[in-house]
């Protein structure tokens, strides 16, 4: 033993999520990993173009430990330098695309990358931030459009030109070290940097085998946004297995039904929006989308009427609901499909890489069938935010990750989401969930879509406020929706103002910003 290096010591019984890509591509090597728009790559295509780029940035004087960030859609050179990253223990910095000065200046110089990649549409986005971000040493641009760089910014594609070996970079890695570092949307403060590890993706890979059956023969669409972690965990998976991910550059309705069916595409999982929204498209009843096998619905429940819709047309598929979080990789739970025709509303039970149980504000847990926070451990849980020790160790108190989550579980451990504890509406001394109203008015004919606020009021504290947005073609008002509301539920709980609008604004995974919403209408 004493005659091993470092190096050598270190690889052979290591946990790293790039050797994941080097054991697939000795599997598979001649088998298509990726498609993005006209190019694809074979395994052992990616994992040359991986090296190549790892050794360009060792030759940028990235190492172990050091942050490099990314301001694009999604696109191969995002996958290349993202593996490139994890190969030589550095850390991506995802950023959101639709970021913009300030949001992007706060996130650089709160990671402090030393390199920074942008996409040449976005380049106008950093505005006079450009200036102000004192860590990076080397900005470069991702080639989409063809429009031309700033004077001095070096090209993404240089990194895996043929200058650069495709050998295997030689960096000790260990199982707890960062391979991510993703800033969560600051809705009430400034955004969180959440540090995933090696450790936390390789638990990725146990629940998608035993949680998500994501198998070898699949064929994934990948048109979460790259910042997101759940698209960063469904192309671990896809890599891993031996699957092909088929990558779209951000998701877009009638590609994902083009692409369904040209290549034949095995596996979905979206947010209820886009199941809602994917029959509207034009002539979508000529799409052939009898290849999928399983669907999966994420970031919230889908209404039951449009879940019940996907059933009938696609008879032969498989439906989940899926929870998870950022700070957890983003496991939680999920619905197998056995359980939905029972259990419709619940969000499932507990991925297997982790422990789950409902908490009061005493941290202790409180009885089956209750409401308190969802709380959480196991070895996906992050390690924790970066540079701020004091609001770790608060999510962290008692030994557990606190989700901020309201939910109930039953006998059996299968977890209800009754809502983020932010969006509970507190309105004359009771507490009404948002969710619960959502999914009433979803079942009215005539709503397209739908969130649930509270607004600041002086009698009721707060009032539950449903913005509406009406199905095309159809006309309806405020007495409407609330005589239908008063048959449905509470009194407490039915809405007292009704704003009707066109669209509700979603980020690229889907979810509503209610953030927004409260401070637009606030305003109003």
């Amino acid at each position: 033993m004493d005659s091993l290096t470092s190096y050598q010591r270190n690889v052979i019984r290591r946990t790293s999520v790039g050797d994941i890509l080097v054991r697939s591509t000795a599997r598979n090597p001649y088998r298509r990993i990726l498609r993005f728009r006209d190019r694809s790559f074979t395994y052992r295509e990616l994992n040359e173009a991986v090296n190549r780029c790892a050794h360009g940035l060792a030759k940028l004087g990235i190492r172990k430990g050091d942050r490099a960030a990314i301001l694009s859609h999604n696109s191969h050179h995002y996958v290349i330098y993202w593996w490139a990253l994890m190969k030589l223990g550095a850390v991506i910095t995802p950023l959101n695309f639709m970021l913009k000065g300030d949001e992007i200046k706060y996130i650089i110089n709160h990671a402090e990358p030393k390199v920074f990649f942008v996409e040449d549409v976005l380049i106008p986005q950093l505005g006079s931030a450009l200036d102000e971000l004192k860590s990076v040493k080397v900005f470069g641009f991702i080639n989409l459009s063809g429009k031309e760089a700033p004077a001095g910014w070096m090209n993404i594609e240089d990194l895996w030109n043929d200058a650069n070996p495709a050998t295997e970079p030689e960096a000790e890695i260990d199982y707890d070290d960062p391979a991510i570092l993703l800033y969560t949307s600051g809705t009430e403060a400034a955004p969180k940097g959440v540090l995933n590890s090696h450790l936390n993706f390789y638990m990725v890979l146990l629940s998608a085998m035993a949680d998500l059956k994501v198998t070898e023969k699949d064929v994934l669409i990948g048109g979460i946004p790259l910042y997101h972690v759940a698209a960063m965990y469904l192309c671990i998976a896809s890599f891993a297995v031996g699957a092909l991910y088929v990558m779209e550059y951000a998701p877009d309705p009638v590609e994902i039904l083009k692409l369904t069916q040209e290549e034949k595409i095995t596996y979905w999982i979206w947010p209820p929006a886009l199941y809602l929204f994917l029959p509207m498209v034009p002539d979508f009843d000529s799409y052939d989308l009898s290849s999928l096998r399983l669907c999966i619905v994420f970031g919230a429940l889908a209404p039951p009427a449009v879940l019940d819709r996907w059933q009938k047309l696609l008879p032969d598929a498989e439906f989940m609901n899926y929870y998870g979080q950022t700070e957890m990789s983003p496991l939680g739970t999920c619905l197998q499909h056995r359980d939905m025709a029972k259990r419709p509303d619940s969000i499932g039970q507990s991925h297997l890489p982790l422990e789950l149980k409902v908490f009061g504000p005493d941290n202790r847990e409180v009885p089956r069938g209750e409401t308190g926070e969802l709380v959480a451990r196991g070895p996906s849980v992050m390690l924790g935010y970066y540079k701020e020790e004091e609001k770790t160790a608060r999510t962290f108190r008692g030994g557990w990750h606190h989700t901020g989550d309201m939910v109930r579980m039953d006998n059996e451990g299968f977890v209800y989401f009754v809502d983020r504890a932010k969006d509970i509406i507190k309105t004359g001394g009771e507490n009404v969930s948002s969710q619960e109203v959502e999914a009433t008015l979803f079942k009215h004919a005539k709503v397209a879509d739908v969130a649930v606020i509270g607004m600041p009021d002086d009698r009721w504290s707060e009032i539950v406020t449903a913005i509406i947005v009406p199905r095309p073609g159809q006309t309806v008002d405020e007495k409407e929706i609330i005589d239908f509301c008063k048959n449905e539920m509470a009194g407490y709980k039915v809405p007292k103002k009704i704003i009707f609008t066109d669209a509700l604004p979603r980020n690229p995974s889907g979810k509503i910003l209610k953030n927004i919403l409260r401070e637009k209408f606030a305003q109003a």
